[in-house]
């Protein structure tokens, strides 16, 4: 297996960052499907305890990550080698940030931090019948933003329950459908709407996302109360980048907008990571 840097780092830091001390024993039978991915970091990834994989991993679970093998067998190839790094610390903050979870597909928000690197990770899982079946993943190294009174992935963490998930992904769906049509969508976006990504930022959602030649392909949108993730494609500078976003919906408005976007490596086939 072609192990890269950017790959063994990013399952470093959730190794590292995950705290082990979560309940070993859980009955895989009665949680949610958000529940069992947590399980599935803290045992798996946090404890790299390759004997619980059957409970968690379907056998012919498929890998959207180029860089890891498919099946169990390509999981527990990568915690065996994570087991070659340095045991995890105790008591540090989980990286894990927002947890969102739409039928039989879970998205992790996460922040890690470690050996003076910053990441942003979105994961995204499918399940059935409590198992996980296939993965996909976005990592985006960040700038130093301490000192920064808005960062890549700070702002509201919970899915606000009394939302309607149906409603905030209408919205998304009819701004990005106005964006693709070229049409105007300011009034999508709410007045005092906070932006997490600094380079978007920088530039505006809306300019960010109008880009010519973008080549925008929508793939997913996945809610949970008020938050909506989208997973796309764009295309810049002759590559072509996967791109996760979570939105916050108030009021049928954008209300936050985080981002991760990764070129795709050379020789990938792009529908592969989708």
């Amino acid at each position: 297996m072609k192990i890269t840097q950017t790959t063994a780092w990013a399952f470093g830091c959730l190794l590292a960052c995950i705290s082990p001390s979560a309940k070993a024993n859980i009955d895989m039978d009665t949680i949610s499907n958000k529940q069992k991915v947590l399980s599935f970091y803290k045992q798996i990834i946090g404890q790299r305890k390759t004997e619980l994989i059957p409970e968690f991993v379907v056998e012919d679970y498929k890998q959207h990550n180029p860089m890891v093998k498919q099946g169990r067998a390509g999981l527990t190839e990568m915690i065996n080698y994570m087991k070659t790094l340095p045991p995890p610390p105790e008591n540090v903050k989980s990286p894990i940030v927002r947890v969102i979870q739409e039928r039989d597909f879970v998205v992790t928000h996460l922040d890690v931090q470690f050996m003076g690197k910053h990441m942003a990770v979105i994961d995204l899982f499918k399940l059935k019948d409590g198992m996980l079946t296939e993965h996909w993943d976005a990592i985006d190294s960040l700038p130093d933003e301490s000192g920064k009174e808005i960062t890549a992935t700070d702002g509201i963490a919970e899915a606000d329950k009394k939302a309607s998930a149906d409603d905030s992904k209408k919205v998304i769906v009819a701004f990005y459908d106005a964006i693709l049509k070229g049409l105007d969508a300011k009034h999508f976006i709410a007045a005092d709407y906070t932006e997490h990504n600094a380079e978007v930022r920088g530039s505006g959602l809306l300019p960010y996302l109008s880009t010519p030649d973008r080549g925008v392909k929508l793939h997913r949108f996945i809610a949970e109360g008020d938050f909506v993730m989208v997973q796309s494609q764009f295309n810049r500078l002759g590559k072509v980048f996967v791109f996760y976003e979570i939105y916050r919906i108030a009021n049928h408005q954008i209300a936050e907008h985080w981002s991760v976007e990764q070129v795709v490596p050379d020789g990938v086939n792009v529908e592969d990571m989708f």
